[in-house]
């Protein structure tokens, strides 16, 4: 391939990576297609990254180095659309890596099939173990969906999901849309809009991308704050389906917000430090108190998955959570870690669960 094919921009936020970001940006120089425009943005890293970033600018003159105060990755991956010139766009993940035809693949799949974006599969990295990502059941070749029926695959969320890391989009696509500024999975946030836009999109089965678990990452950590981010991504898009006339996924939202709402009840015991995070769990908990009245308006799956929302709107938790004092509640939660070891808690749970179990069979 040769440069009068189009030019993609390829936004690459750098964060705390040192030991991973050789290994992305070889992937990404290696390229077969090669009329890329590669943008990284340095978001205030205290490792070696900056020194790292700066040699490659120098070698390979389609990199353009920007160095910023730390401000996320949100802000990263705006700042690189801005400054992008590209008719496409790409976000790579600066611990993760590409296969060498990725873009060749990816670009190819759109323009043959007329298409706004096009997406590929995935394998995961867990140190040198390689698997599928997720199991797959995608269909051999390419198949395409219309703009409605990627909204309903997004939602789904098994074909089509909402990371931006294996996917080329349309720049136009991001017209006036941008990530939000300090959330994480800022993914959710928004590719419900960009799916909107889109009037047709095209996904390969073959694995061209690949996606690097670190305990560390900032999405990895199970923190009150993070579970927020994605129940706040969740909410927004009810009230946009409802927006778009498209009410069958507004509830399945519904029922998204309320997984996260459970989840971030859960982490309570053992994660729960600040004000702020209480803060969250009050909205949390204010949210779900306001659907008490219509949970069998909802489109549940199973029934297993109807009564925990019910237990979770009844439970002990929700009502410490929404209506006890702050004082109170941090001073009782750190009593209880405190008083109790964590495995004797997980022990508590666990018989608790069992007893339950042979009561009702």
């Amino acid at each position: 391939m040769d440069n009068t094919l189009p030019l993609i921009s390829v936004i690459v936020p750098v964060y705390n990576v040192e030991a991973y970001l050789v290994r992305c940006l070889d992937s990404i120089i290696a390229q077969t297609y090669r009329n890329l425009e590669i943008i990284i943005i340095n978001d205030g890293s205290p490792d070696r990254c900056p020194v790292i970033a700066g040699e490659y600018a120098e070698k390979d003159r389609r990199i353009c180095l920007i160095h910023q105060e730390n401000a996320g990755v949100s802000e990263s991956r705006n700042v690189g659309m801005r400054l992008s010139h590209g008719s496409y766009l790409s976000f790579i993940d600066s611990d993760d890596f590409i296969d060498p035809d990725y873009y060749e693949t990816l670009y190819r799949i759109l323009y043959s099939n007329n298409a706004d974006i096009s997406i590929c599969n995935k394998r995961i990295i867990n140190f040198t173990v390689e698997c599928l990502f997720p199991a797959p059941d995608i269909p051999e070749g390419v198949t395409l969906f219309s703009g409605s029926e990627a909204l309903t695959e997004l939602v789904n969320d098994k074909w089509l999901c909402n990371y931006t890391w294996d996917k080329l989009f349309k720049k136009e696509l991001f017209d006036g849309i941008e990530f939000p500024k300090g959330r994480v999975f800022e993914d959710i946030a928004i590719m419900h809009k960009i799916f909107y836009r889109a009037k047709t999109l095209a996904i390969t089965n073959e694995i061209k991308y690949n996606y690097t678990i670190r305990n560390n990452s900032i999405t990895g950590l199970r923190l009150i704050c993070n579970q927020y981010d994605r129940f706040l991504s969740h909410i927004e898009r009810i009230s946009f389906f409802e927006s778009v006339n498209r009410s069958d996924l507004a509830l399945k939202e519904i029922l998204a917000a309320f997984q996260k709402a459970m989840d971030a009840t859960l982490l309570t015991v053992f994660h729960f430090t600040t004000y702020q995070e209480k803060e969250y769990l009050g909205a949390i908990k204010t949210w779900a108190f306001s659907y008490k009245d219509k949970l069998n308006t909802l489109p549940y799956e199973t029934a297993s998955d109807a009564k925990k929302i019910k237990c979770f709107l009844t439970s002990r938790t929700f009502f410490m959570v929404r209506y006890a004092p702050k004082e109170l509640y941090i001073r009782s939660k750190k009593f209880i870690k405190q008083l109790l070891p964590i495995k004797l808690i997980v022990l508590f749970i666990k018989a608790k669960y069992v007893i339950k179990k042979r009561r009702n069979a």
